[in-house]
């Protein structure tokens, strides 16, 4: 498959098949997540792999995603936003609890930072933050070449995450990402149609 079929062929499910995905598609991507660009050459990353029910109950219980959503709220909340952006939220918002349960398999994608994202100070210090995304858009790729997909999910309460998940200190969550099959009613949501030649600019803007 050429890349930009894989590119065009990468999406965001959180509607999953109950089809368990096999061990050596998820360490083909793991693999080619590794192959990623890195500021330090050292890629001191790591990714957590759960499958069984009671880990990912503690992600929902560490998340509080066992709170009921208030639709007419989230409308409000979202009202005066771009219409795209107003979409995705609406429909990704009371998925969470649901994506992370029945998606066969949920990654957590771990990274050492150089220095705390909360302490961070100048943009050099983010450099581990940035090369993380690089390493995880290798892995969703990958995974998309064997129409395997996911949805990126920042948590909030990553310490509470971090003890329950037995996850060293020092080190920070990039990302939950729930991964599957596609199921056959998943929503696609509609993308903002891009101008790129009015993107690009040459010598100034």
């Amino acid at each position: 498959m050429e890349l930009k079929d894989v590119i065009e062929k990468r999406k965001t499910i959180r509607d999953f098949q109950s089809n368990k995905i096999s061990k050596d598609i998820i360490d083909y991507a793991i693999e080619n997540g590794f192959k990623a660009p890195t500021y330090n050459h050292l890629r001191d990353w790591d990714f957590i792999i759960l499958n069984h029910l009671e880990s990912k109950l503690k992600l929902i219980e560490s998340e509080n995603l066992d709170k009921p959503i208030d639709s007419k709220e989230l409308e409000h909340q979202f009202k005066n936003e771009e219409k795209i952006m107003k979409e995705m939220y609406l429909d990704a918002i009371p998925k969470q609890k649901k994506m992370i349960l029945e998606a066969p398999t949920v990654i957590i994608v771990a990274f050492k930072p150089k220095t705390r994202v909360a302490e961070a100070k100048k943009i050099y210090d983010l450099n581990c933050l940035a090369s993380i995304w690089t390493c995880i858009e290798n892995f969703l790729l990958s995974l998309a070449e064997y129409n395997v997909y996911g949805v990126t999910f920042i948590p909030q309460n990553i310490e509470t995450i971090k003890k329950k998940l037995e996850i060293p200190d020092e080190l920070e969550i990039a990302s939950i990402i729930p991964i599957g099959y596609m199921a056959d009613n998943a929503r696609i949501l509609k993308q903002k149609t891009i101008n790129i030649s009015e993107r690009k600019h040459y010598e100034k803007w």
